[in-house]
This record gives C-alpha cells, sequence and structure tokens, in this order.
C-alpha cells in the first residue's frame, strides 16, 4: 500500500547558527516593499521585522528602510536609448532633488545580506518592489556593459506574504533580479505564507504566528543566509589574507 500523505515534515531541516564572532560583522538591510500607511499595519514587514530581532540577537548590524517613505521616481527607461546612458549614480537621482533612491543604493551596496520583504499583488510582487527593481539597472548595467561589478559576496532572501498562490511566481522573478544584480541566495531563501481562500486579512497574523511552518522557514532563512554571508566574508579574507575578513 502507498505511504499516507502526511504533508511537509516538522523539524527535519534545521539550519544552525555560524558562529557569532563572525555574525557580529555582518550588515543587513531590511526592505519592506508593502503600502501599508503605518509600520506593523504590513504582515510582510511584521515578518521582516522579526527576522531583523533574529540578526540583532545574533550580533549583527540591521538596518531597515519603508521604500513607502521615500520619494523614488520611476526608471526612464535610458537603457532603452541607449545602454550608455543608464548609468551609476542614476540619472533620475541626478536629475530629480527630490529622489531617495541613492538613500536605497547605499543601502544596499553597504550591506552583507539584503532581505526583501512583498506582498503579492495580483499574483506579483508589489509595485514598490517593482520601482525599486527597476531603478536597480543602472546597478545591474555597471556591470553588463561598463564591467564594474558593483555587488560581491552579498546574500539576498525574501519574505513574500499573500491570499493568492504565487509565491513561486513572486519568488521566480526576484531570485532571477537579485541573481542577475551579482547576489547570492542561501539554500533557504523564502519564508513566505498565503492565506484562504476567504481573503479575510484582519485574522492573518494570529494565523501566521500560529503556522510553524512559516516560523521555520523565518529562522532557517535567516540562519542559512547568515552562513552564507559568513562564509563569503571568510572566503574574502583568506583570498586577501585579511584573518578577521575586515
Amino acid at each position: 500500500m502507498p505511504a499516507p500523505l502526511v504533508g511537509r515534515k516538522f523539524g527535519v531541516n534545521i539550519i544552525p547558527v555560524p558562529d557569532r564572532n563572525l555574525c557580529r560583522q555582518i550588515k543587513v538591510l531590511g526592505l519592506s516593499g508593502s503600502s501599508r500607511q503605518q509600520p506593523g499595519m504590513s504582515k510582510s514587514e511584521r515578518l521582516l521585522l522579526r527576522a531583523l530581532d533574529l540578526y540583532n540577537g545574533y550580533g549583527c548590524e540591521t538596518k531597515i528602510l519603508r521604500l513607502k517613505d521615500l520619494v523614488i521616481h520611476d526608471c526612464e527607461g535610458n537603457y532603452s536609448e541607449n545602454p550608455d546612458y543608464c548609468t551609476y549614480p542614476c540619472q533620475s537621482s541626478l536629475k530629480y532633488d527630490d529622489d531617495r533612491m541613492q538613500d536605497v543604493y547605499d543601502a544596499v551596496l553597504a550591506c552583507d545580506i539584503l532581505i526583501l520583504a512583498t506582498p503579492i499583488r495580483w499574483n506579483n510582487h508589489s509595485a514598490l518592489v517593482q520601482k525599486f527593481v527597476e531603478r536597480m539597472n543602472c546597478i545591474e548595467n555597471q556591470y553588463s556593459w561598463f564591467g564594474n561589478r558593483m555587488i560581491t559576496d552579498k546574500v539576498a532572501a525574501l519574505i513574500i506574504i499573500g491570499h493568492v498562490d504565487g509565491i513561486q511566481h513572486v519568488a521566480g522573478n526576484l531570485l532571477n533580479f537579485v541573481s542577475w544584480l551579482g547576489f547570492h541566495t542561501p539554500e533557504v531563501a523564502i519564508a513566505s505564507w498565503v492565506g484562504e481562500n476567504d481573503e479575510d486579512t484582519t485574522k492573518d497574523w494570529d494565523l501566521i504566528e500560529k503556522n510553524k511552518y512559516t516560523q521555520e522557514d523565518l529562522h532557517n532563512m535567516v540562519n542559512s543566509a547568515l552562513r552564507l554571508s559568513c562564509a563569503l566574508r571568510s572566503h574574502t579574507a583568506e583570498e586577501t589574507g585579511d584573518a578577521q575578513g575586515e
């Protein structure tokens, strides 16, 4: 007789924390792509904050940016006219005095680990995340056109929350994006949750809190990203002869 279907096994794959002395050197950036008006209203952002709390507990240096709080102008497609026109600093940053995308560039380039959190919007990531993706084209173009790799030895992971089955679609798009930028992805790169078809969002957070698989994924994502970042830092230190990786 075939074995009964029992679903995913809990607690089978637990990723340990790396050496805490190495963790203290790691800088973690959380980017919230939710459009919710106030901090705490967004479930994806609340999971992001929980991830950053875990990193803080390991001695890492953390920072969060809410894309909604920043004036970020649209990508104006300079690459489509001529790749030479898609430069860093971004032309939109130079053109608009109120543009805050340079704050995002600086934070991304300074971090070791990027955690990008997004809700699902019509089977895709949020419009704020899409604007971030498009404005990061000048970073990718520095390598593909000008031969200047700006992102090296960095790790990226995702938090995806929604009420319709779109996690794999969103993850596929964003993992492809961070890969083109030059980020490494850990063995557990995604923490996620999908709600029921009733779309009653008022009960979401309680269900997320009680979902042991989402909580396990969050811890494994944090730990696996941290382990990979520490390994990359150690490898760089060996190559440069700097034992501390600094």
